[in-house]
């Protein structure tokens, strides 16, 4: 007659307790319990991940072909990842993060109907649940336009890159996830005030546990738990500075193995952005 429940309708409860069961707070046990994927779910993850991979291709080449002719909203290029999840089994995306231009700073503004301008940057958080009902959180930043990057941007975009690809090489079976915290990159000076809201966190079904806190963020003790194979955690950079004209979003999907990790999503960061173009 004891029962722990995640997440419950108010009638719910009422009526679980009128016969005479009681309740106890389920989320931390529901929590730990979905931290480690099965075999299945990690396949199911990839089919997912490849899934919103296309959908993101779809959107990208929408945005180069259209947005030089004018009349292109960020809505307009939100929707092309919305139409091209559901036509690949997907069901349902968590937010609308998608701006441009100078929209893109504060980070967290939602897409609306301003007309993307040519030369300028795109930058979106997918947030998404796809196929078989899995999460798949990638973030990128895109430069749109016939004329080249500005040096500041090519520059937080390569400093961007370095911090994904550093914090992503702390990832193993066995390390503390306070020690991510304590041993992680760390981000220029100008970019700390605007940093992302976390480090890394897990995935699942949704955005699930831990959290992988910035340093001036830890709280001691909080998370002090070993990665395990089998758990999946998105890695995060905002390169944003305060008072700046754009921000960068990247954002990788990375599996914990047997003997040290997997970066679950491929999509390509944009040559132009890293200055290869």
């Amino acid at each position: 007659m004891r029962l722990a429940v995640d997440k419950v309708m108010l009638h719910g409860l009422r009526a679980l307790e009128n016969i005479g069961i009681e309740i106890f707070p389920g989320e931390e046990l529901t929590e730990m319990a979905r931290r480690i994927k099965s075999p299945d779910e990690i396949l199911a993850m990839r089919c997912s991940i490849h899934a919103c991979e296309t959908a993101v291709a779809e959107m990208e080449t929408f945005a180069r072909e259209n947005v030089p002719l004018g009349n292109v909203s960020e809505d307009d290029i939100w929707s092309i990842l919305h139409k091209e999840n559901i036509r690949r089994g997907g069901e349902w995306i968590e937010t609308r993060l998608l701006s441009s231009g100078p929209r893109t700073n504060p980070w967290f503004q939602e897409c609306g109907p301003r007309i993307v301008q040519n030369n300028e940057i795109v930058s979106f958080d997918t947030d998404l649940i796809g196929a078989y009902g899995i999460c798949t959180d990638i973030s990128r930043a895109w430069w749109i336009g016939d004329q080249k990057p500005r040096p500041d941007m090519i520059e937080g975009m390569k400093h961007g890159i370095e911090h994904i690809q550093a914090n992503t090489k702390l990832l193993a079976p066995g390390v503390n996830i306070q020690d991510l915290s304590r041993n992680c990159h760390v981000l220029r000076p100008e970019y700390q005030k605007q940093k992302y809201a976390c480090m890394m966190h897990g995935v699942g079904l949704c955005d699930e546990w831990p959290m992988v806190a910035y340093p001036d963020h830890m709280i001691e003790g909080a998370f002090d738990y070993e990665l395990k194979p089998g758990m999946v955690l998105c890695v995060e950079a905002l390169i944003s500075e305060v008072g700046g004209d754009f921000s960068l979003k990247l954002e990788d999907q990375v599996l914990i193995t047997q003997d040290g990790h997997e970066v679950m999503s491929s999509y390509p960061y944009d040559p132009r952005l890293t200055g290869e173009v």
